[in-house]
């Protein structure tokens, strides 16, 4: 009986210490959107991200088998970054150095580790993430990367009454799909234009 009770109790205490140490991992795929030196490229289907929380209140940002041209890297690591919740959003943004630990040629040559930042919201089961990486093979590569869509908020995405948006055109008057980058010119439902800068 006295066994018994022993195994039991290291039992216990061992499942209590797996608890203590417990972590949770989402797991994201969507579209990869990049673009090298402002160039945009050919989207990675099917892109994998996965967000690992820590016990300890932090987490580890992963965004697997990342490929760009003709370059593999492998997956990409940042740890250590923590949350900010605001509402049903999650965000996490990180400036620093990420992790390469996968054994592909191009990791190796940048020594497994790059320079990134990353800028990140989870939403209703949704990630959007924004992430910048230098890439130093004797010249300077700037590989950015969108990862999913942003999500509409009553902010952006909400458009009431007589100044919803009839049409927006650009600068020499030619009819635009939405906003488009630099100065467009809107009409509204009550027939007045109003110029933004986007």
């Amino acid at each position: 009986m006295k066994k018994f009770f022993m195994t039991l109790a290291v039992a216990a205490t061992a499942f209590m210490a797996t608890t203590a140490n417990a972590q949770t991992t989402e797991k994201f795929t969507d579209d990869l959107a990049i673009s090298l030196n402002g160039e945009p490229q050919d989207p990675v289907k099917g892109t994998t991200v996965e967000l690992e929380h820590k016990a300890d209140g932090t987490s580890t940002f992963m965004l697997k088998n990342f490929t760009f041209g003709a370059f593999e890297v492998g997956d990409v690591i940042v740890e250590g970054i923590k949350g900010v919740k605001n509402g049903d959003a999650t965000t996490y943004d990180f400036e620093g150095t990420a992790k390469l630990p996968s054994n592909t040629t191009l990791a190796d040559i940048l020594g497994h580790q790059i320079p990134l930042t990353l800028h990140s919201v989870v939403e209703g089961g949704k990630l959007y993430a924004e992430i910048s990486l230098l890439v130093d093979m004797g010249e300077k590569l700037k590989v950015d990367c969108v990862f999913g869509k942003k999500s509409e908020t009553a902010i952006n995405g909400v458009v009431a009454g007589k100044t919803a948006p009839v049409a927006v055109f650009n600068a020499t008057g030619a009819r635009q799909n939405g906003l488009q980058k630099g100065l467009n010119i809107v009409r509204t439902a009550d027939g007045k234009t109003v110029k933004v800068l986007k």
